[in-house]
């Protein structure tokens, strides 16, 4: 009986050891720690908030590479390129904020509420064990006493069969408070324990839904390249390939003729045929860059010939033109604008550095440099594929993805991202288009890349007749020689 006693006393008092030890380590180790976490979790959040703002700017670079492309002669579809490889990893950058939205809101907040309030409720928790524990315990220790004082009288009685039911009550009152008391115990370890459970399971739940959240930005972001990355690789596999456009005009100059060649010249994505003229509309006139080289009599050396005798080959100049970024040759730069020079079509003869021409207007205009000037023209229109699905689907509205900033330019839309653009011509023209800002009522040319067409809508779809609509390129007072003029 007396071995029996003594292990139930020894389990339970282990029991109840745990079961402090227990509210013990949740207090002094798993919410320091937590804190701990939760600082760290707060300098990782720091850290990629200022990756997502190093992003913006490196982007925004990205897409000023693919302007200066998409206003190139031999390089518009990389310009393309460019643009897209901006808007993709813009949309990839979009989920990565979503992802730190998520992490910020679903595991930091969540978990610094948690360890604000469980200081206070685990030191009450453990306070109410310890006192009820307390208690049941001395109520357990004073029967036992009494048992103990009985016996003793009992002993030294002549009659001590007078003290046997009154020691079997207390008997009987000591083994239920004990089971009470073991009872208590064991509850309480149960509660000690499922308290430090929960505590785990909620950080590997708010883990989870980060974690989930992850997973989406990076498959996201996987689907998006693994689809781009090909056709972007095939849009750069040839560097010495030159568009058709660019071929063909150098046909034509290298002739021997002034003139162009008869045959059409069939846009590739705008199916606009230059030698016929837009019907209900004015013919284009020849512009006057190049009626330079028609009406001057040069021949087939003077026109591929620059002032210094060195051959123009697609704007690169010198004997180190084919090792343009390709095998660290000297890269010549490509030449600015020239200044607006009153000049007349009685003027004999035209340098080669005022034959460079830009039919729609220059962005930001370059400061002259002390370098051979390249002799190119840039008169054919050519529209891109958004404006031939523009024009096959029959829709006028544009929203903004971008900013653009006009400038000085006047003849330029400012617009910020997100604006609605009415598009006022039927095609755009090298990668420009014409529209008012619905915001400003502003109207000019913008960079069609810049944009996206909105679906269409029987109560705002804005039906432009290209019929009605006359074209003619005209000097403008902002250094844009053939700025198109719309009346």
């Amino acid at each position: 009986m007396v071995l029996t006693e003594d292990f139930t006393m020894s389990r339970t008092d282990e029991v109840h050891r745990i079961t402090e030890n227990a509210y013990k380590t949740i207090m002094e180790q798993f919410n320091p720690c937590l804190r701990n976490f939760i600082a760290m979790g707060k300098n990782y959040e720091k850290a990629l908030s200022s990756v997502t703002f190093a992003a913006k700017g490196y982007f925004d670079a990205l897409v000023r590479m693919g302007e200066l492309a998409s206003e190139s002669q031999g390089s518009k579809d990389l310009g393309d390129v460019l643009f897209q490889m901006a808007e993709v990893h813009r949309q990839i950058q979009v989920q990565l904020e979503e992802m730190l939205k998520c992490f910020h809101n679903e595991l930091l907040s969540e978990l610094e509420k948690k360890v604000e309030l469980d200081a206070r409720y685990l030191t009450a928790a453990l306070k109410k064990y310890q006192m009820e524990h307390k208690s049941k315990g001395e109520s357990l220790e004073k029967c036992q006493g009494e048992l103990k004082k009985l016996r003793r009288k009992s002993q030294g009685s002549k009659n001590p069969s007078k003290y046997g039911e009154k020691e079997l009550q207390y008997v009987e009152t000591i083994s239920s408070k004990q089971s009470e008391l073991d009872s208590f115990i064991a509850e309480g370890y149960k509660t000690a324990l499922s308290e430090e459970r929960r505590r785990y399971c909620f950080l590997v739940d708010r883990q989870c839904a980060v974690a989930k959240n992850s997973s989406a930005y990076h498959g996201k972001g996987k689907d998006l390249l693994t689809q781009k990355i090909p056709v972007w690789q095939q849009a750069c596999s040839d560097p010495n390939k030159l568009p058709d456009r660019a071929m063909l005009l150098a046909q034509q100059m290298s002739s021997g003729s002034g003139t162009l060649l008869s045959s059409p010249l069939h846009s590739s994505k705008g199916n606009l045929v230059i030698s016929d003229p837009i019907p209900g509309a004015q013919p284009l006139p020849v512009p006057p860059e190049l009626a330079a080289f028609m009406g001057s009599g040069l021949g087939h050396q003077g026109r591929l010939m620059g002032p210094d005798g060195m051959s123009l080959v697609n704007g690169t100049t010198g004997v180190h033109g084919d090792d343009y970024w390709t095998e660290g040759g000297v890269s010549q730069g490509r030449p600015p604008s020239p200044q607006n020079q009153s000049q007349t079509q009685s003027q004999p003869q035209r340098q080669v550095s005022d034959v460079y021409s830009n039919t729609l207007p220059v962005r930001r205009p370059q400061p002259a440099k002390n370098k051979t000037t390249v002799g190119e023209t840039r008169t054919l229109p050519r529209s891109s594929s958004m404006a031939a699905g523009l024009e096959k689907n029959g829709r006028s509205r544009v929203q903004a993805i971008f900013s653009h900033a006009a400038g000085d330019n006047s003849t330029l839309l400012s617009f910020t991202e997100g604006d609605i653009i009415n598009l006022l011509v039927p095609e755009a023209r090298d990668g420009w288009h014409y529209g008012e800002n619905e915001k400003n009522k502003m109207r000019g040319w913008f960079p069609f890349s810049y944009t996206r067409v909105l679906p269409d809508s029987d109560s705002e779809k804005l039906r432009v007749n290209d019929r009605s609509l006359e074209v003619y390129l005209r000097q403008s007072i902002m250094d844009d020689r053939s700025a198109p003029l719309y009346y």
